[in-house]
C-alpha cells in the first residue's frame, strides 16, 4: 500500500502543470500505472490526489454497496465520476484541469499534503486555516486513535 507522508508547496504555471513531490512520486513507482486520480473534495475547498492502483481499491469499495443504493450512487458521482486520471511527463509533473484548480482556489502555488494512502493539494492559505482549525480537535482525535491500540 502507498503511504504518503508530509507536506510540499510547489508552483503551478499558467497551463496548470504542477510537479508532484519527487517523494510521492517515489512511493507511487511500484504502481501498475504511473497515474495520479484526481477529484475535488466534496466540500471543493481542496483536491484528493490517489495513486492509480489505490483509487482502484477505492473504487471496488463503492463498488460493493448494492447498485442501486442510493449512497452507492451518491458515492459513484461525487467521487468515481468526477475522478481525473492524470498521468506524469518527463518532469514528473501533472497538468490539474483548470476547472479543480478554480474549485480548490488554487493559483500560483499548490500545497501537497500526504494523508497516508492518498494526498491532498490545497490553495497555501487554505490549508495553513484548516490547519489551525484542527489544532482545537487534536486532543480528541489522539484520544479516539488511542482506541484502536486497545
Amino acid at each position: 500500500m502507498t503511504v504518503f507522508l508530509s507536506s510540499y508547496l510547489n508552483g503551478v504555471d499558467k497551463k496548470g502543470r504542477v510537479s508532484v513531490p519527487a517523494l510521492f512520486r517515489t512511493e507511487m513507482a511500484a504502481q501498475t500505472r504511473q497515474t495520479v486520480v484526481v477529484y475535488a473534495a466534496p466540500e471543493g475547498r481542496y483536491l484528493y490526489g490517489w495513486a492509480y492502483d489505490d483509487f482502484v481499491k477505492l473504487a471496488e469499495k463503492i463498488q460493493q454497496l448494492p447498485a442501486l443504493s442510493p449512497v452507492r450512487q451518491r458515492l459513484a458521482r461525487a467521487i468515481l465520476a468526477a475522478a481525473r486520471p492524470l498521468n506524469f511527463d518527463d518532469t514528473g509533473r501533472i497538468m490539474v484541469p483548470e476547472n479543480l484548480l478554480k474549485v480548490a482556489g488554487i493559483d500560483g502555488e499548490a500545497l501537497f499534503a500526504g494523508e497516508g494512502e492518498y494526498f491532498t493539494i490545497w490553495n497555501p492559505a487554505a490549508f495553513e486555516a484548516q490547519m489551525n482549525a484542527d489544532g482545537s480537535n487534536i486532543e480528541a482525535d489522539l484520544a479516539e486513535l488511542a482506541t484502536l491500540y486497545k
